[in-house]
């Protein structure tokens, strides 16, 4: 029997693989806005493991969005209060502390959500 954990992970990673170009892009340009933060990925709200059609590279659509982890794709700035949520469970969970400056300087973070709560979790990082 398949573990459904391990398989959930594949998922994840595979997402991050094949879209990696476009969340880099999609960081690169938030961090250029707003500064230092994550990516949020909510998988409670993601229908398509494609995230072509969500319109992430609109310069204008990213100056205007919404801080919050309720879009399917979100770019979350150290300042707000859902960073300081998500590092807080991300602290609990794994000892890594997100409000630490050293934790960004070589790479951009993806979070998955996977239930409401944001108890459940997985952490992926990539090279910009």
């Amino acid at each position: 029997m398949t573990n459904p954990i391990a398989l959930d992970k594949r998922q994840n990673k595979s997402f991050v693989i094949n879209n990696g170009s476009i969340l880099k892009e999609y960081a690169k340009k938030n961090h250029a806005v707003f500064g230092q933060g994550i990516v949020v990925v909510n998988l409670l709200l993601l229908t398509d493991e494609s995230i072509n059609e969500l319109n992430l590279d609109d310069a204008e659509f990213i100056s205007t969005q919404e801080v919050t982890v309720h879009q399917p794709i979100s770019y979350i700035p150290q300042a707000s209060f859902w960073f300081k949520m998500i590092s807080l469970k991300i602290k609990k969970k794994h000892q890594i502390d997100l409000q630490k400056q050293h934790n960004f300087d070589d790479k951009f973070l993806i979070v998955f959500i996977k239930d409401a709560s944001i108890e459940h979790f997985s952490i992926y990082s990539i090279k910009p």
